[in-house]
């Protein structure tokens, strides 16, 4: 941009590095130093009118006569080759069920009657509410429980009913 296309008062984006930040000139002095106000208010003098890009709000106002160009948005170019078209939002994965979670749902769907670990993860893998490659699903279990219990105290969705058996707490 020159010089004498800076006006007092106009929002343009200045080049600072490799980031652009929004700027309004706020004064203009003989030497040709460009006095600019952040939007977050910090202030700065620009010795070269060549950092400052018309902002897209001033796209109409920046020269007379001058066409704007007009961009698509990224979001609709479609990439050489392949026919990406617009369809709308993605449709949201199907959500898995946690271990923690499906052993929620075994004990509601046992009465709330108290468990140990081992018959709740064989009732979870048995029902494929939950599937693992690990060795020990029921220590992971055992150890989810208890952080929940220690951690959450009289908020916990669990309760120790006896040694090594859990029932849902309420």
């Amino acid at each position: 941009m020159k010089l004498e296309n800076v006006k007092v008062g106009e929002a343009y984006t200045l080049a600072v590095g490799k980031n652009a930040v929004q700027v309004t000139v706020t004064n203009v002095d003989e030497k040709g130093k460009i006095s600019v106000a952040t939007t977050g208010g910090k202030t700065m003098t620009v010795a070269d009118a060549a950092r400052l890009t018309v902002h897209h709000s001033n796209v109409a106002q920046a020269a007379k006569g001058a066409k704007a160009k007009a961009s698509t948005p990224k979001a609709t170019k479609a990439a050489r080759g392949r026919n990406v078209g617009q369809q709308g939002a993605p449709q949201a994965k199907e959500k898995r069920v946690g271990l923690v979670d499906a052993a929620i749902l075994v004990l509601h769907e046992a009465g709330n009657k108290p468990m140990n670990v081992k018959e709740i993860v064989e009732v979870v893998l048995a029902k494929k509410l939950w599937s693992t490659t690990g060795k020990t699903p029921g220590a992971t279990l055992y150890s989810c429980i208890l952080r929940e219990i220690q951690k959450k105290g009289t908020e916990a969705r669990f309760v120790k009913a006896e040694r090594g058996k859990f029932a849902l707490a309420g």
